[in-house]
């Protein structure tokens, strides 16, 4: 019997130690996305423009021609930018600001000859 609650005992430390490294990742998953979250609602200079945007989870259309990302991945500033003008030409790249039926909004771009 004696075994049998030492097992017991054993089985519940594991999943204490189990629970609390999941716990721990999940801190800094929240921290890292606090992070995100925070960068992208920062009005980012001139300089880091370039480099905040390059971050985005940027997907390559089938054709080749062109990426595309969602547009709650980039500045707020940027995007309200490409809404407003409809495009913009940044670091070799044409930024283009569209707004699927769905209503999702997306932004995508494409390289300029020569970059």
């Amino acid at each position: 019997m004696s075994g049998d609650m030492q097992e017991l005992i054993e089985y519940i430390d594991l999943k204490i130690r189990r629970l609390q490294e999941e716990l721990e990742y999940l801190k800094n998953l929240r921290e890292f996305l606090e992070y995100k979250i925070g960068k992208l609602s920062i009005e980012p200079s001139t300089k880091e423009l370039p480099a905040i945007i390059s971050e985005a989870n940027w997907r390559r259309y089938p054709s080749g021609a062109g990426e595309w990302c969602f547009a709650d991945q980039l500045p707020k500033s940027f995007v309200e930018e490409l809404k407003e003008k409809g495009s913009k030409t940044l670091n070799g790249y044409r930024y283009v600001y569209k707004k699927l039926s769905g209503g999702r909004e997306v932004v995508s771009r494409r390289a300029l000859d020569g970059f």
